[in-house]
């Protein structure tokens, strides 16, 4: 199902924004996916929500990946070039895992990064809340900092 981008994130950043959120991490920094996207013309981010319903905590893992579409044989920079993101919801449920999956067309890179940038505000706003709510530290796993709130390292699911 082909959807506008700006509903893709308007979803995204209910689900970080909502309520009930008790944790979040980012599996890839959302500041360097512009700089990926220049040199590949394709780029992605991962992020996980947890949420509390009804006295039990839900992870939603959310996976966005954007690739540029050239249409012709030569082009000064993957930013003037339109594409298709792909939107992957995926929920764990007591029997295994829910996935949705939506696609989205945009004109050009900075159509694509006003969203990805509304989302990354939303994120960390969210994020910061959580973490004064908190008072915890960016948590560092296996030597690679992220932004994890929130949330233990069962949750992420890692070898698992």
């Amino acid at each position: 199902m082909v959807v506008r981008l700006s509903d893709i994130a308007k979803e995204i950043i209910g689900l970080i924004t909502g309520p009930n959120v008790v944790g979040l991490a980012t599996h890839r920094h959302l500041p360097h996916e512009r700089a990926i996207y220049m040199r590949h013309g394709r780029c992605g981010f991962a992020v996980d929500v947890v949420v509390e319903e009804d006295g039990e905590r839900t992870l939603y893992a959310v996976l966005v990946e954007a690739e540029a579409k050239a249409t012709k044989k030569r082009w000064r920079s993957w930013m003037e070039l339109g594409g298709v993101v792909t939107y992957t919801l995926s929920v764990r449920t007591g029997d295994g895992f829910k996935v949705r999956r939506r696609k989205a067309r945009y004109r050009n890179g900075d159509h694509l990064f006003k969203q990805v940038e509304a989302v990354r505000s939303a994120f960390y706003e969210k994020y910061r809340e959580l973490k004064m709510r908190e008072q915890v530290e960016p948590a560092k796993i296996e030597e690679e900092v992220f932004h994890m709130v929130g949330m233990g390292e069962r949750d992420l699911y890692l070898g698992v």
